[in-house]
Parts: structure tokens; C-alpha cells; sequence
């Protein structure tokens, strides 16, 4: 826990620990409190072209809510920014990937 009392994902040996949406507690946390994200400039998470996405999506590699992220963006089809480690382009792809598999 941290000095706030939220309960922080650990890291394990592997690598980064993914954190389920239904770990993190709902009276106090919501998914985005402890994003990789959390604190960073916001600006950075959208950019003008594919180049300047790729800081964005460093950030998001080591996030433990980068599914959950994601996930947000594809059901309320976030138009804009780097979600969960995708750029607009690529979430397109993805729902567009999805539907062939329906």
C-alpha cells in the first residue's frame, strides 16, 4: 500500500504484474488511479503523429491497468489520444479484427 493507503501493484520476477479491474479497490481506487500515466503531462498522451505516440506507448508497456485501459477505450471508442498502449489507428484495427473473428 502506499502512504494513501491504496493497495500498488508489485512487480513480479517476470515483469510487471497486471492489476485485474476487480483487484483495485472501489471505494477509494478507480483503474486510472494507478496507471503508469498517473502525474505525467497529459499532451504526451496525444500526439500529433505515430512517432511522438511511441513515448506514450513506453509508458503504457510497463502499466499494470494497460488491458483494463485499452478496454475502456474500445467500449466508449475513445476517438483520440493513446490508450492502453494503442494509438487511434491501431484501436480501429483492433475493433475491425474483432468483428472478422464475429
Amino acid at each position: 500500500m502506499d502512504g494513501g493507503g491504496r493497495r500498488l501493484p508489485n512487480a513480479s520476477a517476470e515483469g510487471v504484474a497486471y492489476v485485474s479491474i476487480h483487484q483495485i479497490r472501489s471505494d477509494t481506487d478507480k483503474w486510472w488511479d494507478v496507471g503508469a500515466c498517473r502525474g505525467l503531462d497529459s499532451g504526451i498522451f496525444y500526439p500529433d503523429d505515430d512517432v511522438e505516440a511511441q513515448a506514450a506507448k513506453s509508458v503504457c508497456e510497463t502499466c499494470v491497468v494497460k488491458q483494463t485501459c485499452l478496454d475502456h477505450a474500445l467500449s466508449f471508442r475513445e476517438k483520440a489520444g493513446v490508450w492502453g498502449g494503442a494509438t487511434e489507428r491501431d484501436r480501429r484495427r483492433i475493433i475491425r479484427q474483432r468483428r472478422r473473428k464475429d
